[in-house]
């Protein structure tokens, strides 16, 4: 009887089971039944879209495009939230630009980003961004800033074209994107907080707020497409234990950068000397001691890490992708060559000065010539390279680091683009480039489009 009892129960259990099984199937069937003539990424119960997005993570961009191609509006559905992609360029002007303020970053995307940017000027809404933006506008147009941002541009590519004829004479490949990301690191520390960092010094010394910099900016990309970051960050486990431990990194540097700052403001008000640096960070902190400013430390952190990303990485990934498209199309990079010895040859005659002779075997001369070359560049001289405009122009189009219009347009474009130009200008005039054979060059997923792998390349000195 009791082995009769349990079969019973067991055929029972079983039924019970397989008719969920039924229900769950039915269920799911029905919901992909209704979705048989969607457009858009497909879903599934609970989980939404985040399936075929993980599985698509690496290329979302190429992903998204190929909905786009089909319709201008694509919804991808995840388990917490709803992200809605479009592609119509009057939908896109009235987001970004006709009815902005209608358009906030909004609470989700804070809540991602916070750990990172904090309330920084790219992840915040109303009047804090409203502030921050009136100062640094201020800042940006200010002379100062921009006679001092020549000639910081001006040492920096004089530095990275060192390394790379050095490079270039020893026959070594070099990932260019890494030395570039060096390079804008140490102008954005000096043009915007006053500090010299030295990445870009001929040893290539380790640079721990730069590795936990990107470390964080990945893993704060991959929340908006998994939904367990948060159980993970209670938890301090996997992703979020990295997070951690880089934010704690980044912080170290940014609060040290801050006190330092603070010091030599207070050291030269006391001897009297008002010649305070013109750097964007000092702008921030004496706004800071002013009784009716809500700016502290914290405030302060968040703008120094705003302006590195926007600093550091959109200008090197930026002109990384132009060297790259100056690989994959020689006829550019040879007419951008030939705009460049041109001026080279008109500045030289308007200031009246010989151009130093040097042979492509020498380093020394090579490297005089270089540094002449630089010397007849200046603010106004560069705005002559139309050629050269064009081609960061158009690798903006193609390649953009990050999304930038309407009220949020950046604030430091002319000055990316002086720095782009004056890097740019010395790179093609001295030197060519070739892809390292099998090198993969992709884009890695992060809050701008650098490339997944750095871009290796080999490099010889030009007359």
């Amino acid at each position: 009887m009791e082995n009769l009892n349990h079969i019973s129960s067991t055929s029972t259990g079983f039924s019970l089971g397989l008719a969920l099984v039924c229900v769950f199937l039915s269920w799911i069937l029905v919901h992909r039944w209704g979705q048989r003539n969607s457009k858009g990424p497909k879903t599934w119960p609970v989980v939404g879209s985040a399936i075929e997005q993980l599985m698509n993570y690496d290329r979302m961009h190429d992903w998204l495009v190929e909905y786009l191609s089909k319709e201008r509006t694509v919804v991808v559905r995840m388990p917490f939230a709803s992200y809605t992609y479009i592609a119509d360029p009057v939908n896109v002007e009235y987001v970004l630009k006709t009815n902005f303020p209608n358009y906030p970053k909004g609470e989700v995307y804070h809540s991602y980003m916070e750990v990172l940017l904090g309330d920084g000027i790219f992840n915040a809404d109303g009047e804090t961004w409203k502030q921050q933006r009136k100062t640094a506008s201020f800042e940006f147009a200010s002379k100062n800033l921009r006679d001092f941002s020549t000639v910081v541009f001006r040492d920096y590519a004089l530095k990275l074209s060192n390394i790379l004829s050095q490079a270039s004479y020893c026959g070594h490949e070099v990932d260019i994107q890494e030395l570039l990301m060096r390079m804008t690191l140490d102008s954005i520390c000096k043009v915007g907080f006053g500090v010299e960092i030295g990445t870009l010094s001929i040893d290539l010394p380790e640079n721990s707020f730069a590795r936990a910099f990107d470390t964080a900016n990945i893993i704060v990309t991959l929340r908006f497409i998994d939904p367990l970051w948060r159980i993970k960050r209670f938890l301090h486990v996997g992703s979020e234990a990295l997070l951690k431990q880089s934010i704690q990194q980044i912080d170290d540097f940014t609060y040290s950068v801050i006190s330092k700052r603070k010091f030599e403001i207070k050291e030269a008000c006391i001897s009297g000397n008002m010649n305070i640096k013109h750097d964007i960070l000092s702008r921030f902190i004496k706004l800071s001691e002013d009784p009716n400013s809500n700016l502290n430390d914290k405030n302060l952190r968040d703008i120094v890490l705003n302006f590195v990303i926007a600093g550091r990485d959109t200008t090197a990934t930026t002109l990384s992708w132009f060297i790259y498209l100056m690989i994959t199309h020689p006829h550019v990079s040879q007419r951008l060559y030939l705009e460049l010895k041109a001026f080279e040859e008109e500045r030289a005659k308007e200031e009246h000065v010989p151009l130093v002779q040097y042979d492509l075997q020498d380093i020394q001369s090579f490297n005089e010539r270089v540094s002449q070359f630089s010397s007849l560049m200046n603010y106004d001289s560069l705005g002559r390279l139309s050629y050269l405009y064009a081609a960061i122009t158009e690798t903006l189009r193609l390649y953009p680091a990050v999304p930038q219009a309407g009220p949020r347009i950046c604030l430091g474009k002319d000055s990316a683009y002086l720095q782009m130009k004056m890097t740019l200008a010395i790179l093609c005039r001295f030197f060519t480039f070739s892809l390292v054979p099998n090198h993969p060059v992709k884009y890695r997923m992060m809050t701008i489009l650098s490339m997944a792998h750095g871009l290796k390349i080999n490099l010889s000195r030009r007359l």
